[in-house]
């Protein structure tokens, strides 16, 4: 009987112990949990022809981070939220590879990213099955965002961009005839496709529309000299920075003189730093602003002036809020659980981003006006109506 008792006794100490240690391990594992850092993947160009856009959404992420982390003290209590950078080289096949790779780290709950739209739409399907928010800071083909329910963007679409494009060209600027040269990816495609519907509508007329291969081509004399004896009042190279600047001092050394209109895209600085003189008086609309006066626009542009010497633009800007709101949407959630916070974000409306409040469609576009400009004296000027 003595032996019963000690081992009944012995028992219950066991059980004890163990549901010490158990509750000890519980309490450690959801400490655990609330200082565990919460990841976003950012995937774009860091190398190949596109990099600086890249390099420059790069460091608006550090910024957002910053911001968070530090000042705000990360989400959820205390969490700070760690970005890992993937160089897509503005490929589709890379977008691919790295978006499988990301999903097999388990880790990521969300992407942003990638900056151009066939890379972006090549990895959409990926991250759609993962069930992983994928928020583009600049993916403006029409078809991005209704390739699923976690694909998010925080551009205007190519549709209604390039709308406002064909009307502002000729209904403000007077323009009537425009021949157009564009870069042949879904981008460059789309947008000429779009501003020659909505110009011929208007009733304008598309005097010359011709393509080139991107990557490849560099001497564009032979399809400017083309587009000229057509006799058009405007110009439209639909191209990104580096191929609009050799293409406008190359339309120049041809004594091309009419009215440029440049995409939205090139809205860099590193166009006027390669371009110069050469683009004073050029068209362009865009999101972005330089006289955008908010508190936080103006600290925030302030911060990558003075990191890069360089001015800011819209890369930065929609990239930096791209990586805010995210947050905001998982503090809001309370959660980190991307289908959580994917609601959150869907039905999030007047959120303040650098620019002010804006909100998103039921796609997931964020819904922002344009603003038109000349370059003159070297500087992105809002044109007064």
């Amino acid at each position: 009987m003595k032996k019963i008792r000690i081992y009944i006794l012995s028992l219950l100490s066991a059980i004890l112990i163990l549901n010490s240690c158990t509750g000890k391990d519980e309490a450690k594992t959801t400490e655990d949990k609330a200082t565990k850092p919460i990841y976003f993947a950012w995937y774009g160009p860091l190398t190949g022809d596109a990099k600086q856009y890249g390099d420059t959404e790069k460091i608006a992420v550090e910024l957002a981070l910053k911001d968070i982390n530090d000042a705000g003290n990360g989400v959820l209590g205390g969490r700070k939220i760690i970005v890992d950078f993937y160089d897509d080289k503005n490929d589709a096949k890379e977008a691919v590879n790295i978006a499988n790779k990301i999903v097999a780290e388990k880790k990521y709950l969300a992407v942003v990213g990638g900056f151009g739209s066939t890379p972006s739409m090549a990895a959409a399907p990926i991250y759609e099955k993962a069930k992983i928010i994928n928020y583009s800071p600049t993916s403006s083909h029409a078809d991005f965002s209704s390739l699923g329910k976690f694909m998010f963007r925080n551009t205007p679409t190519q549709q209604i961009e390039t709308t406002q494009y064909a009307d502002y060209v000729y209904t403000k600027l007077g323009i009537k005839s425009v021949a157009i040269l564009n870069v042949n990816d879904d981008w460059g495609n789309n947008i000429a496709k779009i501003f020659t519907n909505e110009f011929v509508k208007l009733g304008g007329k598309i005097t010359d529309l011709q393509t080139y291969i991107p990557n490849q081509t560099s001497d564009f004399t032979p399809m400017i000299s083309k587009a000229k004896t057509t006799n058009p009042e405007a110009f439209f190279p639909v191209a990104y920075y580096q191929d609009s600047a050799n293409i406008v001092r190359q339309a120049k050394n041809l004594d091309f003189n009419v009215q440029m209109i440049l995409s939205s895209s090139t809205l860099k600085q590193e166009l006027i730093d390669l371009a110069g003189d050469i683009v004073e008086g050029a068209f362009i609309m865009n999101a972005y602003s330089p006289d955008i006066n908010t508190p936080e626009f103006i600290r925030v542009i302030g911060e990558y002036t003075k990191r890069t010497g360089k001015q800011g633009d819209a890369f930065v800007m929609q990239t930096y809020d791209v990586v805010k709101q995210l947050a905001t949407a998982v503090d809001m959630a309370g959660s980190d659980d991307p289908v959580v916070v994917r609601e959150t974000l869907a039905n999030m409306k007047g959120y303040n981003a650098l620019s002010g409040p804006y909100n998103m469609n039921e796609l997931g576009d964020a819904v922002r006006s344009l603003v038109p400009m000349f370059i003159k004296n070297g500087k992105f000027t809002r044109i007064d109506d």
